[in-house]
């Protein structure tokens, strides 16, 4: 069995959690003669497969190649799965472990729902039971402009251009969040494949020290 390697910077955490057990999944309850049934789970505001948020994150199947500087678990291969289009979920492996995340892509922002680490075997939930599921994070949110904040990020920018091993990149999205210790997260968002980079950016008083992942290969 492989080991879980937790990492000596913020982004690159490796957290484990999953849907709360104790959520009733669309119970179905016996009508009362009478009486009208009612639905017991609020089902969230889904989304057409058109909407743009739709667009940030590669196709069903594909595994993109990160090219990792600055730590040797930078480096991974990320696959992608859709349930529908409303639910996706990738597989991270950066050697040391698999993290699965699985996302809900709602009317204005993708929701992350949960992080699983050690996520060899993983399955995806069903549909009804992905409709249940909290939110436990904001990965992107609309409106996609500067100044947007969402989960202590920032939008920065929407017009980056972004050189990176597979091609350049036109208006990249650009979010940011930072410590109070000054230290700087950046993830790095293009139309048709998602987040295209990441960095990591410490400070130790006039030292900078940058961690990043960069997509290289999209197969």
């Amino acid at each position: 069995m492989k080991k879980l390697v937790f990492l000596v910077f913020p982004f690159f955490f490796l957290f484990g959690c999953g849907a709360d057990p104790s959520i009733d999944n669309d119970t179905v309850k016996e009508p009362i003669e009478g009486e009208t049934p009612t639905s017991t789970v609020d089902k969230p505001e889904l989304v057409p497969p058109e909407t743009n948020l739709n667009q940030f994150f590669l196709t069903d199947g594909s595994t993109a190649q990160f090219l990792g500087d600055g730590n040797e678990y930078a480096s991974y291969s990320l696959k992608t799965q859709w349930m529908n289009e409303n639910y996706v979920a990738t597989y991270e492996d950066n050697g040391g472990t698999v993290m699965q995340r699985i996302y809900r892509i709602s009317t204005d922002k993708i929701s992350l729902l949960a992080e699983i680490g050690e996520a060899y075997d993983a399955q995806m939930p069903s549909v009804e039971e992905l409709d249940a599921m909290p939110e436990i994070g904001i990965y992107l949110s609309t409106p996609l402009e500067v100044g947007t904040e969402f989960n202590d990020w920032i939008i920065t920018s929407t017009s980056e251009t972004v050189e990176t091993p597979l091609q350049m990149f036109t208006d990249v999205i650009v979010i940011e969040k930072k410590e109070e210790q000054g230290n700087v997260n950046r993830k790095y968002f293009a139309k048709e494949f998602g987040e295209i980079k990441s960095e990591f950016i410490m400070y130790e008083g006039e030292q900078e020290t940058i961690i990043s992942s960069t997509i290289e290969k999209v197969k």
